[in-house]
């Protein structure tokens, strides 16, 4: 399949957790299935979840903590998703 931007380029394929998706090398354009944005929102929510669990259980358990507890910076699911087609520039 060409890429649908640069016309001449054809795009690679590429599966991680059980998402697959289409990338241009050149532009890095990313073309997702149908049904995969669904699996990446869905995939996201649990990750979330999962953080804000894990920070409650946290808290909960360290009481010298209860003023204003500081959330711990962690990574999205997604920017570790699409990490791997080159980050910033």
């Amino acid at each position: 399949m060409k890429c649908p931007v640069c016309k001449d380029v054809t795009l690679l394929m590429s599966e991680k957790q059980g998402i697959e998706i289409d990338y241009c090398p050149e532009c890095r354009g990313i073309w997702l299935d149908r049904g995969e944005l669904e699996k990446l929102t869905r995939k996201e929510e649990s990750v979330i979840k999962k953080i804000e669990d894990d920070d409650y259980n946290y808290y909960k358990n360290h009481k010298e903590y209860e003023s204003k507890p500081r959330r711990r910076k962690k990574e999205s699911f997604l920017g570790e998703f699409f990490e791997m087609f080159g980050g910033d520039d």
